[in-house]
């Protein structure tokens, strides 16, 4: 038996194949960025990742503009864009390097057929292909700025468990949580982490949060753990 055979690769590959309308999608790539879609003079495909087919939209000024489109077997479906898109934007206020989101459809009802995340393109290379080449120093301010940035992550604080949403971007019987303390843009919802979907767990009735539970049990644990290294902590 061949590996192809092996794999089920022909079944692998009907769960990715994913029809949709590439002159739509076009269009809404160049609306994203106030641009025309003619002005677009090159889209290729640029990557088949774990959960999305990565396209690049070249312009005529040189603008480069991603967009990425999950495959059909990609869960959870919906609710994965809306808190993809949602915690970038939300890291991305924090200060955090990432890409802009510039549009987004976490439903298949559009003209392209699909659900879509349209975002800028970072320009650069990978720490990969230059870390051999850099000096001491070099290395050093580069992980000066990783740590600065798992910092800026360690401080943000949520009022419960569960993903990033926009408030208002899932079904209104969904429950969620606002976060109160960065406006009134964001809340928590029901988790996308893949262990709640995959295997037809997508089907189960179950809560996936947002959960404040947790919240107490660990404050708790924290407060214990607290007490058994400082013993005459109040």
């Amino acid at each position: 038996m061949n590996c192809a055979s092996r794999y089920n690769e022909s079944s692998r590959l009907n769960e990715r194949r994913l029809h949709f309308n590439v002159n739509a999608l076009r269009d809404i790539i160049a609306e994203s960025v106030h641009a025309l879609s003619r002005h677009i003079i090159k889209f290729a495909k640029i990557a088949e990742g774990g959960s999305f087919r990565v396209f690049e939209a070249t312009f005529q000024d040189s603008l480069k503009v991603i967009a990425r489109l999950p495959y059909p077997c990609t869960l959870p479906h919906g609710e994965g864009i809306a808190s993809e898109a949602a915690t970038m934007e939300f890291l991305r206020l924090q200060g955090i390097p990432v890409p802009k989101i510039h549009a987004w459809d976490s439903s298949a009802a559009n003209p392209v057929g699909a659900a879509y995340m349209i975002m800028e393109k970072v320009e650069g290379k990978e720490l990969e292909l230059s870390w051999y080449d850099m000096t001491i120093n070099e290395r050093m301010d580069v992980m000066e700025k990783i740590v600065d940035v798992e910092r800026k992550l360690f401080d943000i604080r949520f009022p419960a468990y569960g993903s990033l949403y926009f408030q208002g971007s899932l079904d209104p019987s969904i429950r969620t949580i606002p976060i109160t303390n960065v406006g009134e843009r964001f809340c928590i919802g029901p988790s996308t982490e893949y262990l709640w979907w995959y295997q037809l767990r997508n089907e189960l009735n179950v809560n996936r949060g947002p959960c404040t539970l947790l919240m107490k049990e660990f404050s708790l644990v924290e407060l214990v753990a607290v007490k058994r290294t400082f013993p005459c902590s109040t």
